[in-house]
């Protein structure tokens, strides 16, 4: 829910017409933003078995850190053209990885082996 959350205030963010206004929408921004990827974090975890999970939480992480860096530079290389764009596609990705995860399993209840 909170990447959801976190992808709308991202939209948001178009509007700003003011300093004041744009400093309060990226902090409500990065506030969402960072619950959801630490709820992401827990998530992933938990989608391996005990014995992969190391491996498989440092593959994730590492394909992050690499999304990040191509992020940061599509992102910087747009943001000269037109605002519109970086800010639409960071939310539509935000608001659609928050909806796949609502689809992954609840691990909960059981012993994962």
């Amino acid at each position: 829910g909170s990447m959801i959350l976190s992808g709308i205030s991202c939209f948001f963010l178009w509007f700003g017409t003011s300093e004041s206004m744009m400093i309060f929408m990226l902090c409500l921004y990065n506030g969402l933003s960072i619950s959801a990827w630490n709820s992401l974090d827990v998530v992933t975890t938990e989608s391996f078995p005990t014995v992969r999970r190391g491996a498989g939480f440092g593959f994730c992480n590492a394909l992050c850190k690499l999304a990040a860096v191509l992020g940061n530079m599509i992102f910087g290389s747009l943001v000269g053209i037109t605002k519109a764009v970086p800010i639409l596609m960071a939310s539509s990705v935000l608001v659609g990885g928050g909806l796949v995860g609502l689809r992954l399993p609840d691990t909960r209840a059981n012993v994962l082996m």
